[in-house]
């Protein structure tokens, strides 16, 4: 693997782990964990990208990301990472941004599991 798509994959890591940590406390911070969730999956297709020498504009855009990863295995999370968009940025200011609910934030999570299993099978 290449260097620089092995420490996309670590970074993404810690994200995956701080979401989880996120959501087992007493009061869960679904937002926080949200964004992590979100932060994942982009260094996950960030990974994949540099892996198979692709390159890509610094967006947190993850269909964008997506369709330069150009895999079809991939292409049945594309409503999860639509969804997960707005996390990046928009969650930040304040406006009508709702947080997801704890079972809608660990649905996220379960999502984020399915495409990162994905996903890593193809690097």
């Amino acid at each position: 693997m290449k260097p620089e798509a092995a420490a996309w994959l670590a970074k993404s890591e810690e994200d995956r782990l701080a979401a989880e940590w996120l959501l087992q406390s007493e009061a869960p911070l679904t937002l926080a964990s949200a964004f992590h969730i979100q932060q994942c999956a982009e260094k996950l297709l960030k990974a994949l990208l540099v892996e198979k020498g692709r390159t890509f504009e610094k967006r947190h855009d993850l269909p964008y990301l997506l369709e330069r990863a150009s895999q079809e295995t991939l292409r049945t999370h594309v409503g999860f990472l639509e969804e997960l968009s707005p996390y990046a940025v928009e969650f930040r200011y304040p406006g009508d941004f709702h947080p997801p609910s704890e079972r809608e934030a660990k649905e996220l999570l379960s999502q984020l599991f399915a495409f990162r299993t994905d996903l890593l099978n193809l690097i």
